[in-house]
């Protein structure tokens, strides 16, 4: 009687591992072409149109020279893809329009809530801040970044408190390439009166 010797259990071993490694490899490798895949439709599905926080200009790989030079790309139905939009705007603005003053009492005078405000622009040449609801930039009273917050004011602008009425403008005036005007005013309310 002739018996055949048992295959070693480490010989086994070492192929039940390979085998695992060649199958997480191969799933590795699918998954890699399918998000190589999925990228590329993704930049066919990109709308045509524009938000107000985005232009062509800014798009990854997109040069400036690139998206100037181009007229209207027409995009995959046939239909015209709409102008960059060239006009000079806000493309964010956020100001509270509540403080909290507290009076105090004879020894003791808190300080007063800064006026806080951020902003954003496209297409302008110049941004300036003004007390009030008249243009800014007519006022000249201070000249700010196209982009920034109250930070970004040459002085410290506290809320009157109780030096005026409950509520207070401010304006934010944009001034464009050809000389237009954009505002934006806002009102803030002390909510202790």
């Amino acid at each position: 009687m002739s018996t055949e010797p048992a295959p070693s259990k480490k010989n086994n071993r070492t192929l039940i591992a390979l085998i695992a490694v060649i199958g997480v490899l191969l799933l590795a490798l699918i998954a890699l072409v399918f998000f190589i895949l999925g990228q590329g439709s993704a930049v066919d599905r990109e709308p045509t149109g524009l938000n107000s926080s985005t232009s062509p200009s800014s798009s990854p790989g997109a040069s400036p020279s690139e998206s100037s030079s181009e007229g209207p790309s027409e995009s995959p139905a046939g239909e015209a893809a709409p102008p960059e939009d060239e006009s000079t705007r806000f493309t964010a603005f956020n100001a509270p329009t509540t403080v909290t003053c507290d009076a105090g009492n004879e020894d003791y005078q808190p300080p007063k809530p800064t006026l806080m405000v951020s902003w954003a622009s496209a297409n302008a040449v110049q941004a300036w801040y003004s007390p009030g609801d008249q243009d800014a930039k007519d006022k000249n009273y201070m000249q700010v970044p196209l982009s920034g917050n109250q930070n970004d004011f040459t002085d410290e602008h506290l809320f009157p408190c109780f030096d005026q009425g409950p509520s207070r403008d401010y304006t934010i005036t944009l001034v464009g390439p050809n000389g237009e005007h954009v505002s934006k005013t806002w009102t803030v309310t002390d909510l202790s009166r």
